[in-house]
């Protein structure tokens, strides 16, 4: 056989081997694009199962939220009912005036000194009244000088702290903590006259999560003696970290939450439910105990008040204003109270 026969035949061979090659190759290809459009589509599954699987959590939670809300307003609608009914039932009367004996004994009560404001701090057992009190005088709970608190009623009579502040005008203010009226089994105004609260300045009611019969008897009987009177919501914090764990699902462990600008987030959406809630529902309560809806309610945590009590003694802000509700106009307030009972 020739060399150029033997050539040709090697060319071809060797072109049919290439051909090959290139069969393999676009082969191999083939099955790699194949491969990833397969592992494309996968990833494109899982990823909407992914986004369907958050949309119907995120529905259950709306749902969830939106049960949880009218539960809420159900049980404040029975619970404002509950309350007409009581008022109804007891017949509260504003005519009942204090005996010589109730003077008598109002008046050794009271811190003597010139010029003194007598501040009752009156409310339902739990309410938050001692820790008010202490943090009005700037104290925390457990300094010596502080007014007992507990978990069941620790106050069992009327008991005075002269304000800590060197300045006035309240170092002329004499606090004074209440027992609790829910824990004594008598009428709105025999309390009221019992516990010699006709006798005070001001009045200070704290409120915990509703305004009661006892709160609503204490106000008229305020607005009877022409007695200045405050509405004060305490545990505001507390209030607030329940609504964020309970309403808007907040959860210490979840990570994304945690992170600064979410928990702001969340933090200003129990606020503001905490705000409406509490305005509904004093308002409400006071319609029904025929007292003006108007009054001013103030909704407060005794930490942000010793807070700022303290920070004002030296000059200083507070270093976290986004907690703050209605503290700084409380403090404001009472001095204006203050200082009108002092001219008058």
């Amino acid at each position: 056989m020739s060399s150029s026969v033997l050539r040709e035949r090697e060319q071809a061979l060797r072109q049919q081997i290439e051909e090959n090659e290139r069969i393999q190759r676009e082969m191999r290809e083939q099955a790699e694009r194949l491969e990833r459009e397969r592992q494309n589509e996968y990833a494109e599954l899982q990823q909407e199962q992914k986004r369907m699987l958050a949309e119907m959590r995120r529905k259950e939670e709306e749902q969830r939220t939106t049960m949880e809300g009218l539960e809420r307003r159900y049980r404040e609608k029975e619970e404002s009912l509950h309350l007409k009914l009581q008022l109804l039932q007891r017949n509260i009367t504003l005519n009942v005036w204090p005996t010589a004996e109730q003077w008598a004994r109002a008046r050794e009560m009271l811190v003597p000194g010139e010029r003194k404001i007598h501040c009752a701090i009156a409310g339902n057992s739990g309410s938050g009244k001692s820790s008010l009190v202490n943090a009005f005088r700037g104290l925390y709970n457990k300094d010596p000088q502080a007014a007992e608190i507990g978990v069941t009623e620790t106050t069992e009579k009327i008991t005075s702290y002269p304000d800590l502040s060197p300045v006035a005008p309240h170092n002329s203010i004499v606090w004074y903590d209440c027992p609790g009226a829910g824990t004594l089994s008598i009428p709105g105004p025999e309390y009221f006259n019992a516990q010699g609260l006709f006798i005070f300045d001001m009045v200070i009611v704290v409120i915990d999560t509703r305004v009661t019969t006892q709160d609503i008897a204490i106000l008229q009987q305020c607005e009877y003696f022409k007695i200045p009177s405050l509405i004060v919501r305490s545990k505001a914090n507390q209030h607030i970290l329940n609504i964020m764990h309970e309403e808007l699902g907040y959860s210490s462990d979840d990570s994304d939450a945690e992170e600064a600008e979410d928990y702001n987030m969340l933090l200003g959406m129990a606020k503001s439910i905490l705000i409406n809630n509490t305005m509904d529902s004093v308002r409400e309560n006071l319609e029904d105990g025929q007292l003006s809806s108007d009054q001013r309610v103030y909704i407060v945590s005794a930490d942000c008040v010793r807070s700022l009590i303290l920070l004002e003694r030296q000059g200083k802000k507070i270093k976290k204003p986004e907690m703050i509700i209605n503290e700084q106009e409380l403090i404001e307030d009472l001095v204006i109270a203050i200082s009108e009972t002092h001219s008058n």
